[in-house]
């Protein structure tokens, strides 16, 4: 296994793990043209686990700024296709981001996940994240 930056052609695989390790349908299209967005912006890191030509899982982190602390990255996804969890694939995806967020000059490294996704929550705590607050997610679409 090897980390490496997100390529355009890792659409469908992306779109598969979103699919079966998040519950997230999306049509392939727009997965692609995310994904085309993603790896155009600036300060963001989309990176993919991958064995041979396949896609394990993949993590994306962002900067989170604001007025009231230090500049920190926002971890965006991390998503393991379920055939490769329990594996190491999170701990390494996850290494890698905060060594992003670390070389950026990130303070650390924030996330928001589900009450429902009990393992997810499991496994940041033992990677050393702390839960800071409860939140309520909103949205507005248009």
């Amino acid at each position: 296994m090897h980390i490496r930056d997100v390529l355009a052609e890792d659409a469908p695989a992306i779109q598969q793990i979103n699919r079966e390790a998040l519950d997230y349908e999306f049509p392939l299209p727009e997965t692609l043209a995310q994904l085309e967005r993603i790896i155009k912006a600036p300060n963001v890191v989309l990176l993919v686990a991958v064995d041979g030509a396949d896609v394990l899982g993949y993590i994306q982190l962002s900067d989170y700024e604001n007025t009231y602390h230090r500049p920190l990255k926002n971890l965006i996804t991390l998503a393991i296709s379920p055939r490769h969890q329990r594996r190491g694939v999170g701990r390494a995806l996850l290494a890698a981001g905060e060594e992003w967020a670390r070389a950026d000059g990130a303070a650390g490294v924030r996330l928001v996940t589900g009450q429902n996704r009990v393992h997810a929550r499991e496994f940041y705590a033992a990677n050393g994240y702390a839960v800071r607050k409860e939140q309520t997610n909103l949205i507005k679409w248009w």
